[in-house]
């Protein structure tokens, strides 16, 4: 006999990943990211082409760079699983400045495992990284990817975001903010 079971979907919680600072000291956390930026890499450019890219160990070095703080300022977030502990998704920000001195908040890697995807985990994590280059000052943001990664592109296009460069494969996808509507804190503001 099959059982019909009805679920009510507007009365189940939504799913909320809990976002919290890579912990710098956990060797652990860093080596999932590295080998989640490789995925990205693989996922975006080809199992072939994203592994032999970047070495393990460059992405590595890439990754101590954006942590060590004497070459930029930027943080790694993790989207975690609150019923399981489990990491479910990164994303790395810095700030940076375009060649005219215009400053702006990078998204430099957004990842979510496959598992996870269509949850809210990448939008949690958007959010949380736009929070943080906030207080940084920051009212313009933005990231870049391969032109043809639709989903990652349309993730950021429902945020608000707008192609704003494309040149030889690669978009820039921008989001740009008034002090007014950016939320800073009022000692930022």
């Amino acid at each position: 006999m099959l059982a019909v079971v009805s679920v009510n979907l507007d009365t189940m919680p939504a799913f909320q990943p809990h976002i919290r600072p890579l912990d710098r000291s956990k060797e652990s956390e860093r080596a999932l990211v590295v080998s989640r930026m490789r995925l990205t890499l693989q996922e975006v450019l080809g199992q072939e082409e994203g592994a032999s890219l970047y070495t393990l160990e460059w992405l590595r070095d890439r990754l101590d760079w954006h942590l060590e703080g004497s070459s930029c300022t930027a943080e790694v977030f993790l989207a975690e699983s609150t019923e399981e502990s489990s990491i479910l998704g990164h994303t790395i920000v810095r700030l940076e400045e375009e060649e005219g001195g215009t400053p702006f908040g990078l998204f430099s890697t957004t990842y979510v495992t496959p598992e996870a995807r269509r949850l809210g985990v990448a939008a949690a994590l958007i959010e949380k990284g736009e929070d943080w280059l906030r207080r940084g000052g920051m009212t313009r943001f933005a990231t870049d990817t391969a032109s043809d990664n639709k989903k990652l592109i349309r993730l950021f296009e429902g945020r608000g975001y707008t192609i704003a460069l494309s040149m030889g494969g690669i978009v820039r996808l921008l989001r740009e903010e008034s002090l007014a509507n950016s939320d800073l804190p009022p000692e930022l503001g």
